[in-house]
């Protein structure tokens, strides 16, 4: 069943029925039973089951896991050939390491895809319609196109539908719209978009007051709702900085162990080795080219930066969003709630003059108690348990509209108690969208009112009088003094408050119940006007300042009106002190109609602010700066900011406010809904990017050492100074614990006063491996081999001499080769905690993990030499202490070459 979606708004209500094929008795059980066959059910699509299946497919047959996985199978091959030889227990650990990270990269990739899930959430279980002439409660998904749905206080909406009664019917479209505000709902014909009709209750809004019914014309994936579950669903998360680069490493490092390997089994087929020897050497080249313990390394390291940020108020959802947080260029920030605390609050109350009235004075009292006479909220209890102190007021919370929230907690603060005015206000006009204005008619001992609020475009033509505070008395209202409340509120309007005009008549008696509210609005006096706001918090503006010393471009994009806008904009220092404020700004009407070059140039020329924007439009502007080569963060906390939360490189939810879709669809859930929050995350992520490059320095520097020995021996008559279960030892024991505690150093200088990486900055450099390979590895080869070959020599082996892996020479000069790189790897960690300077000025308790792991790094290389079980385990021998200690001398070695490198030539190896 096709519905004509564009005209259902346009049309008066009485002719919704004829159009939807509908009556007022709604439909009979035939005609569902008919539609649901050709629309389906009302539910959202749900993904093939097989998603999960092929996402966990594609990480196992990336390079690196390939490798993994071709080195396992040719360990348990080689097994086969020659038994004994632990190359079975080395094929497991190979295949071990494989599964850890894919496992890993999986489950990161599918708990962002669980947004699909938190949509259905809310659609609501069951719903009351109208069938055969007969109220029924039905499933949710029994809805179909042109049934008639009754809608309550409380409920919420199954399906989009055209409303046809409607009695005082106020909405929440927060999770379509993304905006706080309450929408009053009307049964009169609009024109405009669809999106934007106040006759149309829109699927998994909520009702907040009054009752109505409306006539569903779509249903499931068709409704505004289902179409952004499907953008949500087919919108792909774009790589994150880190993953790029460290897909980009493990090709690089693939391809070089998998060419090495390649080459030198070749080379051994053509010197006549035999087949086992070629498979050993030829698995010892990828094993230690191939760094297993660094994938496992970085996610740890994520990790514990992730429980860093959390305790600033920064819940990591993807672990790569750690680090894409600090790569980031751009921040799209939402104003509602992240640069304002959320809070509608009467900030002060003016005169028509312009005047501002002061809270002990009798005008102000006088124009809060009209405007609350022309509110209606409801008490519900305060939340907390226990009684008020001594002397303290206990101001009730209230329910409603923002707006008369608003004027009720304001009089509570002064006055405490609204029971009085409450029951004096006997009747009240509820607000009427097209007015634009709601009323009260208030009794009270000694007069009574007829009290009205509104925006002032809409009072301005009904104000005869205006309170003129010289004389304390209704002046006439002149062409000059409405000429000066206009000026009052545009002045007030520019400021970004929210003006609220506040107008009454004295009555002589309390009118008829039947008298209509069009004849009580006559002859009003305008008595003042309420400026509300939604406060900046107070760590914003300095918290954008921050980002414009590191760098950061900050845009806000919000669907608030764009004076509001620009002046919150130029509060929190968004604007550009050496551009006119009007060129950066762009309303949503302007960029509906821009293709993608078109905004491409405008983002060049500085926009700062979108304002009126649909979050639809998130996504252009997602689109155009990534066309900019910028790494993007974008904030949300409605259901329709998901596709563009997926979209941005970085995207970030509210924790307080936001909707659980936005939550599961973004990387970063702030707890606080606080922009500075932010700011504090992207400061670890700066850290934790050049905390990586040490860590992959450090791991990278020890394969060197690990890849010369079956190079010498394969071009040379010597026996092979590393096996490869002892290379296994380094790469997923004694590198790890330090790894990781480099992962956790703190930045070095002021990390926020630097601008962020390029794009173009890669983490597997060539400096990084010049320094890795040629300098820190070269040294720590050549002095391991060097002690391999004095234990050789002190035992009697000759040149050219073949030894068996059980002969107890072989064992000691393999196990001081071992000892000897772990020894040395001590001296690395050291020097990799500073780009500058030794490492030791940092202070080496600062650091508890790098402690630690050094301490295990001294008993592992004092293991390897003199504790049987172990020596067992990794085929090493004991050596007399003098030949311990002559290997210990590479430790300050390593340690003053490199200290010297960074004194003397930094500039050769910076990038």
């Amino acid at each position: 069943m096709n519905t004509p979606r564009g005209q259902v708004h346009e049309i008066p209500a009485d002719e919704v029925f004829s159009l939807l094929r509908s009556r007022e008795t709604g439909l009979h059980d035939l005609e569902v039973i008919l539609r649901q066959r050709e629309v389906g059910l009302n539910e959202l699509q749900r993904p093939s089951g097989l998603r999960w299946a092929k996402a966990l497919a594609r990480h196992f047959i990336n390079f690196f896991s390939l490798l993994l996985d071709f080195a396992a199978v040719a360990c348990f091959v080689a097994e086969g050939i020659q038994a004994g030889e632990v190359m079975a227990m080395l094929g497991w650990a190979l295949l071990t390491v494989s599964v850890m990270n894919a496992v890993f990269a999986f489950f990161q990739e599918m708990r962002a895809e669980r947004a699909m899930d938190e949509l259905r959430k809310f659609l609501p279980h069951h719903v009351s319609v109208r069938r055969s002439g007969q109220e029924q409660r039905i499933p949710a998904e029994q809805i179909v196109p042109g049934d008639l749905v009754l809608l309550r206080e409380g409920d919420r909406v199954p399906a989009d539908g055209r409303l046809v009664t409607c009695e005082d019917l106020l909405l929440n479209n927060a999770p379509l719209t993304g905006e706080s505000r309450s929408q009053p709902m009307t049964t009169n014909a609009v024109s405009g978009r669809l999106a934007d009709s106040p006759n149309v209750a829109f699927a998994g809004c909520s009702v907040l007051r009054g009752s109505g019914a409306a006539v569903v014309f779509a249903t499931g994936h068709r409704t505004e709702f289902g179409k952004i579950a499907a953008l949500s669903r087919d919108v792909r998360r774009p790589p994150s900085p880190i993953e790029r680069e460290t897909s980009r490493m493990i090709r690089v490092l693939t391809v070089i162990a998998a060419a090495m390997g390649t080459m030198f089994f070749a080379y051994g087929v053509a010197a006549w080795r035999s087949v086992w020897i070629n498979l050993v050497f030829m698995l010892g080249i990828i094993v230690a080219n191939v760094p297993e313990g660094l994938l496992p390394t970085m996610t740890l390291a994520l990790s514990m930066a992730s429980l860093r940020m959390a305790r600033k108020q920064v819940l990591v959802r993807s672990l790569d969003a750690v680090e894409s947080l600090g790569a980031m260029h751009v921040i799209c920030t939402d104003k509602t709630g992240t640069l304002t605390r959320n809070e509608l609050t009467i900030s002060s109350i003016v005169s028509p003059a312009g005047d501002e009235l002061t809270a002990e004075s009798e005008p102000f009292g006088a124009v809060l108690k009209i405007a609350l006479s022309a509110s209606e909220v409801r008490a519900r209890p305060a939340a907390g348990p226990g009684e008020p102190l001594a002397g303290q007021v206990m101001v009730p919370q209230w329910s409603g509209d923002p707006l008369d929230v608003a004027v009720a907690d304001r009089w509570g603060q002064l006055h405490g108690d609204l029971t009085e005015i409450m029951a004096s206000t006997r009747r009240h006009f509820p607000f009427d969208l097209q007015k634009r204005r709601e009323a009260g008619l208030y009794q009270g001992r000694t007069e009574t009112l007829f009290a009205v609020k509104g925006a002032w475009e809409a009072l301005r033509p009904l104000i005869r009088f205006v309170t003129d505070e010289t004389c304390g008395t209704a002046a006439v209202a002149t062409a000059e003094r409405l000429a000066a409340a206009d000026v009052v509120v545009h002045r007030l309007s520019g400021q970004g408050c929210r003006l609220i005009a506040v107008a009454s008549r004295q009555l002589p008696e309390f009118p008829d119940p039947a008298c209509r509210e069009e004849l009580l609005e006559e002859a009003l006096v305008l008595r003042g006007f309420l400026a509300l706001e939604d406060p900046v918090r107070a760590e914003v503006p300095a918290a954008v300042a921050r980002c414009h010393s590191a760098g950061i471009r900050v845009l806000m994009v919000t669907g608030d009106h764009p004076d509001t806008a620009m002046a919150i904009a130029r509060q929190c220092g968004i604007l550009m002190a050496d551009r006119p404020a009007e060129a950066q700004l762009m309303q949503g009407a302007e960029l509906e109609t821009m293709r993608e070059p078109q905004l491409v140039a405008r983002l060049r020329e500085n926009v700062t602010v979108f304002a009126r924007t649909t979050p639809e439009q998130k996504m252009k502007i997602v689109t155009a700066l990534k066309r900019l080569g910028c790494v993007v963060g974008m904030t949300g906390d409605g259901v329709n900011d998901a596709p563009a939360l997926k979209a941005a490189d970085v995207g970030i939810a509210m924790g307080l406010s936001g909707t659980d879709v936005a939550r599961e669809a973004a990387d970063i859930v702030l707890l606080d809904d606080n922009f500075a929050s932010i700011v504090a995350g992207i400061e670890e992520g700066r850290s934790v990017f050049a905390n990586i490059r040490k860590f992959t320095t450090y791991v990278l520097a020890s394969n060197i050492p690990e890849i010369v020995p079956f190079l010498t021996f394969i071009v040379l008559p010597v026996p092979l100074a590393l096996t490869v279960i002892q290379i296994l030892s380094i790469d997923l024991g004694t590198d790890l614990l330090p790894a990781i505690g480099l992962g956790q150093e703190p930045p070095e200088g002021e990390v926020m006063d630097r601008p962020p990486r390029k794009l173009s900055e890669r983490l597997l450099s060539f400096p990084l491996m010049a320094e890795a390979y040629l300098f820190l590895g070269l040294i720590q080869a050549v002095w391991s081999l060097v002690m391999f070959f004095i234990v050789l020599v002190h035992g009697g082996w000759q040149w050219g001499q073949e030894l068996s892996s059980d002969d107890p020479l072989y064992r000691s000069a393999t196990g001081i080769t071992l000892a000897t790189v772990v020894l040395m790897q001590v001296a690395n960690v050291v020097g990799r905690r500073s780009e500058q300077s030794s490492g030791l000025d940092m202070g080496l308790c600062r650091n508890s993990l790098i402690m630690f792991g050094t301490a295990v790094e001294l008993m592992f290389a004092w293991a390897v030499l003199y504790y049987p079980p172990l020596q067992k385990f990794l085929g090493t021998g004991s050596v007399p202490w003098q030949m311990a200690a002559l290997a210990a001398i590479g430790v300050p070695l390593l340690f003053g070459l490199d200290l010297a490198r960074k004194k003397w030539f930094r500039p050769l190896t910076t990038s």
